[in-house]
């Protein structure tokens, strides 16, 4: 199924970009981001582009996408011609319950028609009219659509991508008046990779976290740089103070048992890594903050392998 995916990722994203379409900037889409979204992450790609970070991991040749040959097929530089990557969380409501839908939205440069004869070569594809869309599948259980010449959306969940078109289309409320869409305002300029969980204690008990975590509410994270340093914060808001605390003193714990077992093995967590972290406590929010230099942290993140996307 994942492979079948990829395709459809392929089809809509990665192929020949024969004409100049104007692209929707490297912010995120709020306007098509449904109300009541549990969770959005957005890459920025220009300003990730434009980072030391990105430099020395491109440099390194240790920046990988993992559908290169695909890349290489269709002539596309996918960091060059995607100016964002934003991806977020829809409950949907079942017979059985409430399930969880993850859904991309590629923002770029375009061959549409390209991309429209590429996605035909595909004998299983769909084309179903929504609205004033077009809903495309390869399958059952693979749907993409163009929101416009420079944005495409996917997922895996038929309904998750129809309630996006329908929000698109200003017939559902969209998330811009939302706590989730807030938090992304204060970030700073530079910032190229964020995100915000609106209810971290209910994401806790679907990914099997700890009882400690079920005390958490909202999680926001942000990753930037700064003269060379790359700079990661995340925030967490407890239940309580109390509770609070014990997260901060289980991070602490955590920090102190990498220190220990620096040198020790292979596998063993950088120092720089843990020399940068630190924990901070402010009545019910926890905050986590590392700075470390690009450098090292292009080391880190491709020691031993390639950084793969798509993987």
């Amino acid at each position: 199924m994942f492979k079948k995916t990829i395709l459809l990722i392929a089809a809509l994203v990665l192929a020949a970009l024969i004409l100049s379409v104007p692209a929707w900037p490297g912010t995120l889409p709020t306007s098509i981001v449904p109300d009541g979204a549990r969770w959005v992450a957005h890459l920025d790609m220009e300003k990730f582009v434009a980072t030391k970070l990105y430099e020395y991991l491109e440099k390194d040749g240790r920046f990988e996408i993992k559908s290169r040959d695909l890349s290489r097929w269709f002539k596309i530089d996918v960091p060059k011609d995607v100016t964002s990557l934003t991806v977020f969380g829809l409950e949907l409501r079942h017979d059985l319950g409430m399930n969880m839908a993850t859904v991309f939205a590629v923002a770029g440069k375009f061959d549409k028609a390209g991309l429209l004869a590429l996605i035909a070569l595909d004998k299983e594809h769909q084309e179903t009219a929504y609205g004033a869309y077009t809903l495309y599948s390869t399958g059952s259980d693979e749907y993409g659509a163009f929101i416009n010449d420079g944005l495409i959306v996917f997922s895996e969940n038929r309904e998750a991508v129809e309630k996006v078109l329908d929000t698109a289309a200003g017939k559902t409320k969209n998330f811009a008046s939302s706590k989730l869409n807030a938090a992304f305002k204060d970030i700073s300029s530079g910032t190229f990779l964020s995100g915000v969980v609106t209810d971290f204690a209910g994401l806790g008990k679907q990914i099997n976290q700890s009882k400690l975590i079920e005390k958490a509410g909202m999680m926001f994270f942000l990753a930037q740089e700064k003269q060379d340093i790359f700079q990661v914060r995340l925030q967490v808001t407890a239940d309580s103070p109390e509770n609070a605390k014990n997260m901060a003193d289980m991070a602490q714990g955590l920090i102190a048992m990498a220190r220990l077992g620096q040198g020790e093995s292979h596998g063993a967590i950088p120092s720089s890594l843990v020399d940068g972290l630190q924990v901070k406590l402010e009545g019910k929010i926890v905050r986590l903050e590392l700075d470390m230099p690009s450098r090292e942290a292009a080391n880190l993140a491709s020691r031993g392998r390639g950084l793969d996307l798509f993987d």
